[in-house]
Parts: C-alpha cells; sequence; structure tokens
C-alpha cells in the first residue's frame, strides 16, 4: 500500500504537524508499510526537508498546489494523508473528485474537511470531549478530542511509568513550539531567572526558532540569577525530560498533552486569539500580559494537574490505533 503524506511548517505555522506526520510514518511502518511506500510532499523549505530525511522517510518539494497534484496523479497512492493547518479546498476538492484516493486530513481548519473521508481534530471543535462520528450518508469518519493526539512512541512508554509527585517545584521545563512566533521562550525565561530561587531550567528551541539573540540576551542580562540554564534544539529525549519536570511551561498543543501524558503538571501560554478562545472556560492558560503573576503560580503550584478529573476522561493519546485503522481499512 503506497501512501502520501503532505505536510508543511514553518516559522509561522510552526513544526507541529511536521513532528505529527513523522509520528504517523512510523506507525505506518510498524503496520508493515513499507519504508519506501511512505511519500512525503511539502512545499516548506530545507529545514523542513532535512528533518523529515533525518527520520528517515521519502520528501518530495513542492512549489505549489497544481505540482503537488500533478505528483499524485502519476505516484497514484492508495491513501492520502494531510497533516497541516491551511490545506487548500480545491485541492482536496480535485483529489476526491478526480483522483478518488481515499483522503484523510488532520488538524486542519480550512473548508477542505469537507472533501476527506477521514477528519482529525484533537484539540478544536469538541470542547476536549471525545468523539467519534461517521456519517450514514457518505461513511465519512470523524475524530474529535484529545485522545486523537497522535503521541511518539516513547511518550506512550512514559504514560505507564509511575510517577512521584514532589512538594516543591525545582526542575522546570520550556518548550513554546518549533517555531515560538511570539518569542515567549525569551520572555517567561527572563521572569523565572528573576524569582529569588534556584531552579534547574531546560529550555527546549526547536529547529525553526530564530530568536536567539534575544534569548542570549535574557541570559546575559541575567547572569546573578541563582538558577541553572541549560538549552538544547531538536533533542530526541523530550519525553524524558518531560517526564523528569516538576512542571512544563508550554503553548496550548500537542507538547501540552504531551507534559500531562506522561504524568507532569503544565502551564499553558496561548500564543494567539485562537488558542485563547478555544482553551476559555475548560482549561486556563496564560497571556504574555499576565506574566507578574508567574512568580506566584510556581510558588502556589498553581498548575493543571494530570490526575485532574477532566483531564483523565480526555484520555490523551489513546485513540492512535482507531485512526490506523480506519486509514488503513
Amino acid at each position: 500500500m503506497k501512501i502520501a503524506i503532505i505536510t508543511d511548517g514553518n516559522n509561522k505555522l510552526g513544526m507541529g504537524h511536521i513532528y505529527q506526520s513523522i509520528c504517523i510514518a512510523g506507525m505506518l511502518l510498524q503496520r508493515n508499510i513499507p519504508l519506501e511506500d511512505i511519500i512525503f510532499m511539502t512545499q516548506s523549505q530545507e529545514n523542513v526537508q532535512n528533518h523529515i530525511m533525518e527520520s528517515g522517510f521519502l520528501v518530495n518539494y513542492y512549489p505549489d498546489n497544481d505540482s503537488i497534484f500533478n505528483d499524485l496523479k502519476k505516484i497514484n497512492p492508495d491513501r492520502i494523508i494531510f497533516d497541516k493547518l491551511d490545506v487548500s479546498p480545491d485541492l482536496a476538492k480535485r483529489i476526491k473528485y478526480e483522483l478518488h484516493i481515499k483522503l484523510t486530513i488532520l488538524t486542519n481548519l480550512t473548508d477542505a474537511n469537507l472533501y476527506a473521508d477521514i477528519t482529525v481534530l484533537a484539540d478544536i471543535g469538541s470542547n476536549f470531549k471525545n468523539i467519534y462520528r461517521k456519517e450514514e450518508r457518505t461513511n465519512n469518519v470523524h475524530f474529535l478530542g484529545p485522545k486523537y493526539w497522535l503521541l511518539r512512541p516513547e511518550f506512550y512508554e512514559l504514560k505507564s511509568t509511575p510517577k512521584i509527585s514532589s512538594l516543591f517545584t525545582k526542575n522546570i521545563m520550556l518548550i513554546f513550539g518549533g517555531s515560538d512566533v511570539s518569542n515567549l521562550t525569551s520572555v517567561v525565561l527572563d521572569v523565572l531567572l528573576k524569582i529569588e530561587s534556584e531552579f534547574t531550567i531546560t529550555v527546549v528551541l526547536g529547529s525553526a526558532f530564530i530568536h536567539d539573540k534575544e534569548l542570549n540576551e535574557v541570559i546575559h542580562n541575567n547572569c546573578n540569577t541563582k538558577s541553572h540554564v541549560q538549552i538544547v534544539k531538536n533533542i530526541k529525549n523530550v519525553a524524558e525530560i518531560m517526564f523528569k519536570s516538576h512542571v512544563v511551561l508550554a503553548s496550548p498543543g500537542l507538547s501540552f498533552f504531551e507534559a500531562l501524558a506522561v504524568g507532569t503538571p503544565v502551564i499553558g501560554f496561548h500564543q494567539n486569539d485562537l488558542q485563547r478562545d478555544t482553551y476559555k472556560g475548560f482549561l486556563t492558560t496564560v497571556d504574555i500580559c499576565e506574566l507578574n503573576n508567574l512568580p506566584e503560580m510556581i510558588e502556589y503550584q498553581t498548575y493543571i494537574y494530570p490526575d485532574n478529573p477532566f483531564i483523565k476522561s480526555m484520555e490523551i493519546g489513546e485513540g492512535k490505533e482507531e485512526i490506523l485503522d480506519e486509514i488503513l481499512k
């Protein structure tokens, strides 16, 4: 079975879709889909292409949607999977009515979803309830809710590992996405380093992070801090660091849920109005203008906890086999 995975990431969109697509590809390998039959297609630049290739998969670059469609016509895959926020409705429509290939669309916010056989939205559209819905007339399938986040294998391993909670916060992890468009990393770290406590802070940067100058200035300007800072980039042991941390500071999205999945409390910082509005009334997120509250939040451990009944009801990442079964059916 030949499968085309179409995904994009950049400084504006972030890298979450790239990471999730690679996760999907790895799951397909476990289902005995040959490596050479998994083909990545992207309009993203060299850093994204390199990341996909370094993960062991074939990737082709395309300048526009027309070139993607033309190559899909030549390749004639058995399945097409989109994992991007802005799938072209026109491209999805052409795939449905001209190519007649089973189409899966993940984490997309455009009308392209109308043309998909399978849609997956893990954090938008269901108020964090898990919903499986199959339309009687079309047989189209919809997976909604945190149960349908696709986590990497190491997260599932640590998810089943007992974790001892801490009375004090010492180990703090910052992870604000592959690009961190708003540069929350620098702003939040600056606040943490001014707190009169001794923290061990691990700052995880994505491959598209471009605010190195500002980050270095924050560290230089806080050279007398009591805390210790480690900056890491493009690492493969994110799950392990999350597991060992006492709290993870992240933007609402995949990393936010990954931390909860391995048993670590979180503080969520929304980067835009969409994230703010999606989480409002369900999970507390922090605006950049509320950073003055951060020292008190850490002192009193005002976190979102994995053992909260609402969080436990989400069954984070437990629906991956359901999605794969439906794609390969």
